[in-house]
């Protein structure tokens, strides 16, 4: 999904974010809160060995927390990601960037991954928590209307090379193509 009835706002003054937002405001509506996702599956045992592995399975439980409550991940407010692999994360943004975006299209929330030393379960190399917010069906005829929604627009690779310039944390994340 790559809009959302949310409005994205990325003020001019501060840096262009790479793969996420700087800040939304919410449309009312149903508030959805998606606990600690890891890449357990419903038999309970966690899959994959590496950070990309749990991250997919992460991100495909996310949703499927998401839908169950009756939300999409156009709907998302906010999302944390933590992970004990940092470095392995950090080696691996392009990639997980499009295991993101195969779940979340090009929509980017305010977001944060944040390193931690351990997880509940010592298997889990990563963690999803996200918040949403579904928007009331009374005002669903303005959701039809094209001007309601801010559609999520692609970086412009100039304006990120020229606001980023050699810093390492952008170059990643633009070679991750967040």
């Amino acid at each position: 999904m790559d809009r959302t009835p949310h409005k994205i706002i990325n003020p001019l003054s501060l840096a262009e974010p790479v793969g996420y937002a700087h800040a939304l405001v919410v449309t009312p509506g149903r508030t959805v809160h998606i606990g600690g996702q890891s890449a357990r599956r419903s038999d309970g045992v966690i899959v994959g060995e590496t950070v990309v592995q749990q991250f997919d399975q992460a991100l495909a439980n996310t949703v499927e927390a998401l839908r169950a409550a009756g939300a999409e991940p156009g709907h998302v407010v906010s999302m944390r990601v933590y992970t004990t692999a940092m470095h392995a994360y950090r080696v691996n943004l392009k990639t997980l960037g499009s295991v993101y975006r195969r779940y979340m299209g090009r929509y980017y929330p305010p977001m944060s991954v944040v390193g931690v030393t351990d997880l509940l379960d010592a298997a889990a190399l990563v963690e999803v928590v996200c918040a949403a917010v579904v928007p009331d069906m009374r005002d669903a005829d303005t959701l039809d209307d094209e001007a309601a929604w801010s559609l999520v627009e692609e970086i412009d690779e100039s304006l990120v090379a020229g606001r980023f310039g050699d810093q390492e944390p952008a170059a990643e994340h633009e070679r991750a193509g967040f």
